[in-house]
């Protein structure tokens, strides 16, 4: 005969509302028996005492009660003790309980899970103090893993560390029940389940955290609760368990994770993870132990396939996915499916206007909402909804993220996407899961909101239109697992450090000194011979490839202000050796930035060792381009008195005449400027020391650096007489220099999406910064700046004059006001701050800096006159410059777009027109591996074709400001022209793209990381007439001809009249 039963609970204990669990008896169906006399009721689950009556005894054992006249299938009630077992007596129950079976056989953990076991047991066994990793797919059963060496290990207390409060009730919650250990017969019946405590609220009181932990088998805690606690409770809590279990272990790095795990350094740690990698890099604590690869979860079936589709759209990518995504849902309800649909955005707030639009398209589907600040009475009624699935749309920001198990979540819509692939896989597996036993689960699907911004994430190869997950998935994963583990090879490849220190924890700065060898051999264990006992731990460490070593230098100095040798300052200096044997250079490293470390390299190298020193240090300011001197130190051999002078500002220019008529050198000189278009910083010191402003996130990039700049010290062929020459000395201001402002721009990190949000806003129309113009109203070279801000909305007039604390920007009328998320200024306030400050473009390549310096590069030449590119312009009404939505055919765009797609190709062609354009029009080309970038800048002109400088003020200043889309790559352009296009089609309803569309801008989006950059700038005036310019207009082109080519590497012609 077989009864039912519901759960039964041990009597719950609550410390300072903190809840102590005990499932006596799981719900689910019973086995009737009768032993001699007795009787007793039984399952996978356990064996229990039955009588016909309920027993008044409340100490006697728990005992079913099973009437005489009870048809089967009918439900049990309970009487007896309740009483909730010590934490050592569910350990003892678990003796000889869990059998290590073969995953072929019946009754077995699967394959992942009875490897992971094994793995951890053998780490343990092994005495290795290291915290094990574990890496699992998403799917295949981490949590039953650690309910398995709950069993098999018998800790005597666990504390089980998770992410979210949603993951630890849930993870809570496998533990009460041990999962389906019993219910598929993996552990025997008397293995009891352990009392499981789940720490909701800090716990101030030590004695009551003590109570607490140790009534306990296991306690589920996220960092944050951990870190409430106050600071004895928290030892104590921390010092009460023997092991440790860190589920979504990519987290540890961050500091409340560490700081437990690192409580945890005499004892047992375990990290489980599925992505044992984090975007920025930071290394998990421990070593790898175990990892079950995804290719072969997917060859057994641990996942189903997943119907990936890119959604875009110009009218509103938000209302594309959901329909769709709603429309997938309802097939599959239709075929008899029992799916849910989880939708995503990446904050409360845009969640909450995704459940609006939810409810809008869907309401019969019971959409809800669920984030972790929710109410604890509104989350349990949202995940009652989606137990009696009268919920079948949940919107979450990270609710139902990594570690949450619904096998029934099958239709995902991420109108907001992760940027990085570990969140963003652990999120697909949530909806890859393989069926489970009570529902019906078919295929599921993703509906993607197609982001520019994963262009530049390791989600690029996921998020493209035509992706095909279900093969990416396993060899993106598999590709990014193994990179890490060799981060970690490389790491373990040097013969042991210091104990304090690790490889992977070694930051160097980008600077170092350099010695040249006659031979291609070096030994780096006889530093030992330099510095003897000063070597922390006595160890050298040398990689596997013999080519880079480092050490720990032990200083110790006396205090100065007592005389006491007891008392002693100790200081640390990393030293971090390369050879490279092919042009026999060795590059040594001291963080203390002194010395030139030659007894170290003649006992590395041996005899004939020869440092590069004096001038030829300065080789590494050679091939980079407009470089700008940021101080200068002299030594002056005849002044006593004045041995040595350091120059900054507009000093440096005092400090390099002086040099040159006084015979004074230069010891050191540091500077800024661009490599191949990209701007760097680079010094260089007679003692042969040579640094940048930036720090290696690891060995091998340091390493890569001194390769470059190896490559300049050893190159003959650079002039350092041409490279002084070139020099762009910054001039202090105190009053305007007589030259014509021809554009002005806002700080680059707006434009690179670095900085805060900044929207400007006039009679409550509000525009991000980004799309406010700015615009030269006055030519004239003299007499405060005059320039506009300026929407499709508004103009706000502005002056600026130099003051006593310099260029002051003031209103000429009402002023808009400058927002972010935490303060509103006026516009006035906000673009007088020092860090929000114009760069200013005059003629000339002339620049001012946000620091009021000008920067005055040396006489250029006229512009060639022959480099003209003279049109023919019948037919073409010169003032007219724009075509406007209406393609207007005789305007000075539209015959420049025919110019182009006459004489080039192009993958996309795009009117950008408009208030803070890039340019009025962009083409982008793909061929083989490079991106041609073509930025058109257009002018119409008030008269016939003649000499007048006038002309060309505007439009060169629009060619100048171009040339800062050259940064950080394509990105921030690709971008910025997404957006605009967007925002045009939106006002205009007409297609911005002249040629492609944004599929194909997409696409290019997609690959633009892996493709180098080529620039060409063009102007168009058809006032310049070719035949006729005048010096001025010529020597106005030069200047921005070289500015443009400086900073954009590229080209840049002019297109003018015949």
């Amino acid at each position: 005969m077989k009864v039912k039963t519901s759960h039964v609970w041990a009597d719950v204990e609550r410390v300072v509302g903190n809840d102590v669990r005990q499932l006596l008896v799981p719900a689910g169906t019973l086995e009737v028996s009768k032993d001699e006399e007795e009787l007793w009721v039984a399952n996978s689950s356990g064996r229990w005492p039955a009588h016909r009556t309920a027993q008044s005894d409340l100490s006697a054992p728990l005992t079913a009660v099973v009437p005489l006249v009870s048809p089967s299938g009918s439900r049990v009630q309970w009487s007896g003790s309740k009483r909730r077992w010590e934490p050592d007596e569910v350990t003892k129950s678990y003796a000889g309980a869990l059998g290590f079976r073969d995953h072929t056989e019946e009754n077995s953990l699967r394959r992942p899970q009875i490897g992971a076991l094994h793995s951890v047991l053998g780490h343990w066994a092994s005495g290795v103090g290291d915290p094990g990793v574990v890496v699992m797919p998403t799917g295949t059963g981490k949590t039953e893993t650690m309910l398995a060496l709950l069993v098999a290990a018998r800790p005597q207390r666990v504390l089980v560390l998770v992410p979210t409060i949603a993951l630890r009730d849930q993870i809570a919650g496998k533990f009460e029940s041990l999962g389906v250990l019993h219910r598929y017969q993996i552990v025997a019946p008397g293995a009891q389940r352990p009392v499981v405590g789940r720490l909701e609220h800090g716990i101030s009181d030590p004695a009551e955290v003590r109570r607490f932990a140790e009534a306990c088998n296991v306690v589920v805690a996220t960092p944050y609760a951990v870190a409430a606690c106050g600071e004895e409770a928290r030892a104590d809590l921390l010092g009460a368990f023997s092991h440790l279990m860190v589920d979504e272990a990519h987290h540890a790095p961050a500091s409340k994770w560490i700081s437990v795990i690192d409580a945890f350094a005499d004892r047992k740690v375990l990290l489980f993870t599925a992505t044992p990698f984090r975007e920025d890099g930071k290394p998990l604590p421990g070593r790898l132990i175990f990892r079950f690869p995804l290719r072969e979860a997917q060859k057994e079936n641990y996942f189903t396939s997943i119907d990936y589709k890119a959604v875009f759209g110009m009218e509103g990518t938000d209302l594309a996915i959901a329909q769709q995504a709603v429309a997938r849902l309802r097939s599959d309800l239709a075929a008899g499916f029992d799916h849910i649909l989880m939708a995503r955005g990446e904050s409360i707030k845009r969640a909450k206007e995704l459940l609006a639009l939810y409810e809008q398209e869907a309401p019969d589907l019971g959409p809800a909402v669920l984030y972790d600040k929710l109410s604890t009475p509104a989350r349990k009624a949202v995940f009652k909804g989606l137990d009696d699935r009268s919920c079948r749309i949940i919107v979450c920001v990270d609710m139902l993220g990594e570690g949450f198990d619904l096998p029934a979540l099958k239709v995902a819509a991420l109108h907001d996407v992760r940027k990085s692939l570990g969140p963003m896989i652990q999120l697909i597996g949530r909806f890859t899961r393989s069926r489970s036993e009570t529902s019906t689960i078919g295929t599921a699907s993703a509906f993607v909101a197609r982001d520019p911004a994963a262009a530049l994430s390791p989600l690029r190869d996921l998020l493209r239109e035509d992706a095909d997950w279900n093969l990416l998935l396993h060899d993106i994963t598999e590709r990014v697992a193994q990179a890490t583990e060799d981060t970690k090879a490389f790491d373990a490849s040097f013969s042991d450090g210091p104990d304090e220190v690790s490889t992977a924890s070694l930051r160097p700065t980008m600077s170092a000194v350099a010695y040249r060898s006659v031979v291609p051999a070096w030994e780096p264990e006889r530093a030992r011979g330099v510095y003897g006992a000063r070597i922390l731990d006595d160890v050298v460490a040398v990689g596997h490839d013999g080519q880079v070593a480092w050490f720990v230098i032990e200083h110790h100095r006396h205090l100065k202000w007592v005389d006491q040798r007891a008392l002693q300052v100790v200081d640390y200096e990393l030293i971090v050796m390369y050879f490279d044997k092919g042009q026999q250079l060795l590059f040594i490293h001291g963080s203390a930035n002194g010395g030139d470390y030659a007894d170290l390299a003649n006992a590395v190298l041996g005899p004939g060792t020869r440092g590069i020193k004096g001038a030829a240090t300065f080789r590494v300011l050679g091939r980079v381009d407009r470089l700008i001197p940021t101080n200068v130190g002299l030594l002056d051999s005849r002044n006593h008195f004045n041995r040595f002078s350091m120059h900054v500002g507009s000093d440096v220019l005092k400090a390099l005449t002086t040099a040159e008529t006084e015979g004074q050198s230069q010891t050191h000189i540091a500077t800024s400027g661009f490599d191949a278009g990209q701007h760097i910083t680079i010094s260089a010191a007679l003692s042969g020391r040579f640094w940048s402003m930036s720090t290696a996130p690891d060995l091998r990039t340091w390493r890569d650096w001194c390769d470059r700049q190896g490559t300049r010290l050893l190159d003959g062929t650079i002039d350092l007489e041409g490279i002084f020459a070139g020099f762009i000395i910054p001039e202090d201001l105190t009053a305007r220099p007589e030259f014509v402002l021809i554009g002005a721009e806002w700080p680059w990190e707006y434009y690179a999406g670095t900085g805060t949000g900044v929207h400007l806003e006039v009679d409550g129309k509000s525009f991000a910064l980004t799309e406010v113009g700015i615009e030269v109203d006055d030519y004239s070279p003299t007499g405060p700046f005059m320039i506009s801000f300026v929407t499709g909305s508004w103009r706000v007039p502005y002056r600026a004059d130099f003051t006593d604390t310099g260029l002051r920007y003031t209103p000429l009328g009402r002023d808009a006001t400058a927002s972010t998320t935490r303060s509103t200024l006026t516009l006035q306030q906000w673009v007088n701050n020092p860090e929000h400050k114009l760069t200013l473009f005059l003629e000339g390549n002339r620049m001012i800096t946000p620091q009021d310096r000008l920067l005055k590069p040396r006489n250029d030449p006229p512009f060639p006159i022959e480099k003209l590119t003279p049109l023919d312009w019948t037919g073409i009404d010169l003032r007219a410059e724009s075509q406007g939505p209406e393609r207007r055919p005789d305007s000075i765009q539209a015959h420049v777009a025919a110019h182009l797609m006459d004489t080039a190709d192009y993958d996309v062609l795009l009117d950008d027109d408009g208030s803070y354009e890039a340019a009025d029009l962009v083409g982008l080309k793909v061929i083989d591996s490079t991106l041609h970038i073509t930025l058109v800048h257009c002018k119409f002109t008030q008269a016939k074709p003649g000499v007048r400088v006038e002309d060309l003020y505007e439009v060169c200043g629009q060619a100048v400001r171009g040339a800062k889309w050259s940064r950080n790559g394509a990105y921030p352009l690709l971008r910025h022209l997404d957006k605009r296009a967007q925002r045009y089609h939106a006002r205009t309803q007409v297609s911005p793209y002249l040629v492609g569309d944004i599929n194909a801008l997409f696409n290019i989006m997609t690959i633009a990381p892996q493709l180098r950059v080529q620039f060409r700038t063009i102007i168009a005036q058809p006032g310049l007439q070719a035949a006729a310019a005048s010096d001025d207009q010529l020597m106005l082109l030069a200047g921005t001809d070289v500015y443009v080519r400086t900073a954009t590497g590229g080209d840049f012609e002019v297109l003018c009249n015949t």
